[in-house]
């Protein structure tokens, strides 16, 4: 005899076995979205100081980068020309140094380094701020050295 289609009990065996195969994918499927955003973010911030050093450098001028927390935005200016470039979003999701209210300051100057806040390059002795980016129980350590390398440190 030949069977026209499934059993009842099949139907409800190959549901269960989706059903388990499902929930143990979602712990996989959120990390790895947690991961993504926080990649994103970390990206988006190392991009935005690369940037606008060598527009500095390109330029012959001096520039800022301002990032404002908890805002998540960023806004590049040429402080040489006095030149302010439209405030950029960065991804919300993520938490910059705890999240509390507070503004960085990255000075970019025509030779490539990049001190802290002040607008200027000679006699300016602020060191680039360091940023921690956090997302869930993410975090990321972003450091900028004086001659302008991007470093990005994973902690967990």
């Amino acid at each position: 005899r030949h069977s026209a289609g499934v059993t009842l009990l099949e139907l409800l065996i190959g549901m269960a076995v989706a059903a388990v195969l499902t929930a143990m994918s979602v712990p996989i499927v959120n990390s790895t979205m947690s991961r993504m955003r926080m990649n994103s973010a970390v990206a988006a911030m190392s991009s935005a100081v690369t940037k606008a050093r060598y527009q500095a450098i390109r330029n012959s001028d001096v520039y800022t980068l301002v990032i404002t927390v908890p805002q998540n935005t960023y806004i590049v200016t040429d402080v040489t020309a006095n030149v302010v470039s439209p405030t950029v979003p960065l991804p919300n999701a993520v938490a910059i140094n705890g999240g509390r209210a507070t503004v960085f300051t990255y000075t970019l100057c025509p030779n490539g380094t990049v001190y802290g806040a002040g607008g200027i390059c000679t006699g300016n002795l602020n060191a680039p701020p360091a940023l921690a980016v956090t997302y869930g129980q993410l975090q990321t350590n972003i450091t900028v050295s004086t001659v302008g390398n991007v470093t990005t440190t994973v902690i967990h």
